[in-house]
């Protein structure tokens, strides 16, 4: 019984360590780990069923817009067929408004002001064009070849265009007689 317990009281050799706070502190590290693997799973929970939530959101959003763009296909194609089927009936109508608002006076005032003082008009035949000018032919009395030029250049600088001469004869009083064809695109 009387055993002997040697102790090593060499501390030079092997110093005793305080473990315990080392200890203490791998714990509480521990801990902490435990703690923040909690949180992580129930961000993870929390935010998956939002993610998927909000993933079905989009779904259906874009469900929607792929109707909304059926939808205004169709309705475009409808409106093209309505103004195909009524195309004619606008533009008759709107030819006949174009003819009623032409300002014949303010016409036959441009063509007086450029005729030279000794020519004269004895036939004149105006008629719409497709894209609303008047096309004009009319036989112009002349004393001369220079009063026709004349008119010629006072036509252009009155804003005719397509001026053309056609058939040129003489009266038997000697004055000249020329076919002229020429359109005037009136201002709306």
């Amino acid at each position: 019984m009387n055993e002997r317990v040697t102790l090593n009281l060499n501390l030079a050799t092997k110093p005793r360590r305080n473990r315990r706070f080392f200890a203490a502190l791998a714990r509480a590290l521990g801990f902490l780990l435990a703690v923040l693997a909690v949180l992580s799973v129930l961000v993870v929970l929390k935010y998956g069923g939002e993610s998927a939530r909000l993933r079905a959101a989009i779904a259906e959003k874009q469900r929607l817009q792929e109707e909304a763009q059926r939808e205004e296909k169709r309705l475009t194609a409808d409106v093209d067929k309505e103004e195909r089927l009524s195309r004619t009936r606008v533009d008759l109508v709107n030819g006949i408004i174009l003819k009623k608002t032409f300002l014949w006076t303010s016409l036959f005032s441009e063509i007086e002001k450029a005729l030279p003082g000794s020519s004269y008009i004895t036939s004149l035949s105006p008629g719409f064009t497709a894209d609303g000018a008047i096309a004009l032919h009319m036989r112009v009395t002349s004393r001369s070849l220079d009063d026709l030029l004349e008119l010629i250049d006072n036509l252009t600088a009155r804003g005719f265009k397509h001026i053309q001469v056609g058939d040129e004869t003489r009266s038997e009083e000697g004055r000249l007689i020329a076919e002229i064809s020429l359109t005037y695109e009136r201002s709306l």
